[in-house]
């Protein structure tokens, strides 16, 4: 009776569901495309356990025991007085190797006693052999929120010297410092430790004098609670507990006495609305949504695609204007009808206004510096302007200082007589000497090429002496947005 009433409201659920589907659902809601999704309802009544992360693992418990050794530097104080005062009074190394070990216990995660012992072997500055040992006791406040753990400490103890250098002393002592834990697995660590300790001070009575202290250590932890492997609040077999995990060292959920979800994706198999493909909780279990074409729309049949957000055309780029297909070009120029300015006629591709997708015609004073430019003169042989040129030129430099979208090609041409190469290498010289005119005049050099083409491009018959001198000029052409010279209707 259970099962089928479940049924029942499932199918009523889903049912409800499918008549609302061709109205919009309501801003900030999500519509759901995908037949075989769609027919999964998730039950809200249990929650999956989250797999602890490792900064939280294995960060420190009740009633903890840790072992641990060390290594580390001594660093002397100048002003000690561990000697036996029957002897002469020697300066220590100020640094020496030091190894001990330690046993703690903490009632408490943040609060807990440890035990300490450790030796130094070092020598006199004068170079005679002694040793210093250390027993001590302090207390250690920590923070076990995480598997990285800060604490600081403070007790004291006994700082000790023995050796023919300066005799046997032991002296009274207190310490200070802190460090920090990193628990990285449930029973092995690694710990740092920076110490002051407090020692008397020698020839003053009453004075005192500090010892510096770096520790390294490994760390052992014992006594941790009830093991669970796979971090899920189910515990392993073998243990006392009634939560014993039915599926140990896979993560699960509750509702599965520890078992996984099927998919792995941490959303249990009665909530995931793709349950045999990894998903996201926030997604009800489904993967995130695919754009292929990444034009901010998502391709259909994918579970809880928001509202108008499903790709017309999954595999174009497209402009959200036309539900993720790419915008038409209605008059075929190239620019497509959201940026054309002119919808339904073409641009003029002429070098002059190009990028708006309008028709349009060259302005007079452009035309009159196209094409073969009269009164630019060059001596024979020469690529230097003669000086009644110039005026033509600032002329030339005004038209483009008015219209700073235009790109000029200034092109270099000569007769046939003589060598080809010659020619043409003169053909390029005069167009350079043009081009450095026009900037030097103020106009960008960006907007300027120089070519030469010598006798390869003749307008006139080269056999008549009046064909060779029409041939011997200076052309301007313009240029498109590629850099390719255009051919001017007048």
């Amino acid at each position: 009776m259970l099962v089928t009433s479940l049924a029942g409201a499932r199918a009523g659920l889903v049912a409800s569901r499918a008549q609302a589907s061709p109205s919009p659902p309501p801003a900030g809601e999500e519509s759901t495309s995908g037949e075989a999704n769609a027919a999964r309802e998730p039950s809200r009544d249990q929650v999956a356990v989250p797999k602890p992360r490792w900064i939280v693992r294995h960060r420190p418990e009740r009633n903890m025991v840790e072992l641990g050794v060390h290594v580390g530097v001594f660093f002397t104080s100048a002003e000690h007085e561990l000697y036996d005062v029957s002897r002469e009074w020697r300066e220590l190394n100020p640094a020496a190797f030091s190894l001990g070990a330690r046993v703690g216990f903490y009632p408490l995660g943040a609060l807990g006693a440890e035990l300490e012992g450790g030796w130094a072997p070092t020598r006199t500055t004068d170079g005679a052999f002694t040793s210093l040992a250390h027993a001590r006791a302090h207390a250690l406040a920590q923070l076990p929120l995480y598997s990285v753990v800060p604490f600081a400490l403070i007790g004291g103890g006994a700082l000790a010297t023995a050796g023919a250098a300066l005799g046997g002393d032991v002296d009274p002592a207190v310490h200070f410092g802190g460090g920090l834990k990193v628990l990285i697995t449930r029973w092995l660590g690694a710990r740092v430790d920076g110490r002051a300790s407090v020692t008397p001070a020698l020839g003053d009575l009453g004075g005192r004098t500090v010892h510096g202290e770096l520790l390294f250590n490994l760390v052992i932890t014992l006594n941790r609670p009830l093991r669970d492997r796979d971090d899920d609040g189910w515990y392993d077999p073998g243990q006392p507990s009634a939560r014993i995990d039915a599926c140990p060292g896979r993560p699960g959920v509750a509702a599965q006495r520890g078992c996984p979800d099927r998919d792995g994706d941490g959303v249990r198999d009665l909530e995931d609305m793709c349950v045999d493909t990894a998903g996201l909780r926030e997604r009800d279990g489904c993967p995130p949504l695919v754009d292929s074409d990444g034009d901010g729309f998502f391709d259909p049949g994918q579970h809880a695609i928001p509202a108008r957000r499903d790709d017309q055309c999954p595999a174009r780029a497209g402009a959200p204007e036309y539900q993720g297909c790419p915008a038409p070009d209605t008059d075929g120029d190239g620019f497509d009808d959201l940026e054309d300015r002119c919808v339904d006629e073409p641009e003029t591709v002429n070098g002059y206004e190009d990028s708006d997708g309008c028709p349009d015609s060259l302005p007079v004073p452009v035309l009159q510096i196209l094409g073969t430019i009269r009164g630019i003169h060059f001596p024979f042989l020469s690529a230097e302007l003669i000086e009644d040129s110039m005026p033509i030129l600032d002329r030339a430099a005004r038209v483009l200082a008015e219209y700073p979208e235009l790109r000029l090609e200034i092109q270099g041409h000569t007769d046939t007589d003589g060598d080809p190469a010659f020619n043409k290498e003169l053909s390029r010289r005069r167009a350079d000497a043009v081009r450095d005119e026009l900037i030097a005049r103020g106009v960008s050099a960006v907007r300027l090429s120089a070519v030469g083409y010598g006798g390869e491009q003749p307008i006139a018959d080269n056999a008549t002496e009046n064909g060779r001198a029409q041939n011997r000029r200076i052309e301007f052409r313009l240029l498109d947005e590629r850099g390719a010279p255009l051919e001017v209707t007048r």
